[in-house]
């Protein structure tokens, strides 16, 4: 006879799996410690009782160089503007969800298409690339982190449905140009623009390939 155990563990599962993927799009919800890390740390604990290998893959991520004293945006703050560095901070914790078998994708990728994006990365971003280019190029994403505002950064992720794939994810960013008339709102560029994207795996800070943009926008080139 049935104890009613499992199903009840089968709805929490599904009730923090739609948390997670939920937090993982929400723009503005993501990018801190109280969002998505502690969401994905009550979900094992409450769940799957995971804790020992989340510290695993937290340790990780140390390892390569992903988490700075101040976190994970922290390491993203050597890499980027400070207003692209939420959605890219997001990534990171949306690449551990999927090695966790929890990230929803939009899309999927197949495995051929995946290592030959990643492959092709880096002579692709010698010159600048819009948002409607990597869409272009690419099709839509596994995962779209961000609002749709043109004006704003975001992130596109793609991926396979297979947990042990890595992410390949997009940066990208914009802002509302200065001088402009209040009336008049618009942006640096017309769209968001690539500066960096993660598809190499090892060390983080080698991790990326940048386009022209994208150096200039670096914090730093150390």
């Amino acid at each position: 006879m049935s104890s009613g155990v499992e199903p009840e563990l089968a709805e929490a599962r599904q009730h923090h799996l739609a948390k997670v993927n939920d937090v993982l799009r929400r723009p503005g919800m993501y990018g801190s410690r109280e969002s998505a890390e502690l969401l994905l740390l009550e979900a094992m604990a409450a769940v799957d009782g995971r804790l020992a290998r989340w510290q695993t893959e937290c340790d990780g991520l140390r390892d390569r160089g992903a988490v700075a004293p101040t976190g994970v945006a922290g390491a993203y703050s050597n890499i980027l503007p400070a207003a692209a560095v939420r959605d890219a901070t997001a990534s990171v914790y949306a690449e551990i969800a999927h090695r966790f078998g929890w990230l929803e994708l939009d899309r999927r990728l197949s495995e051929e298409e995946l290592r030959h994006m990643s492959a092709d990365i880096g002579d692709w971003v010698v010159q600048d690339r819009s948002l409607s280019a990597v869409i272009a190029a690419f099709g839509p994403p596994s995962l779209w982190i961000g609002g749709t505002n043109p004006n704003y950064p975001k992130t596109l992720v793609y991926g396979t449905a297979c947990p042990d794939h890595g992410l390949l994810c997009f940066h990208l960013w914009n802002a509302f140009a200065e001088g402009a008339p209040e009336t008049t709102l618009r942006g640096v560029h017309p769209e968001p623009v690539v500066l960096a994207v993660r598809h190499r795996p090892g060390a983080f800070a080698g991790s990326f390939s940048f386009t022209p943009e994208g150096l200039d926008r670096r914090p730093t080139n150390d």
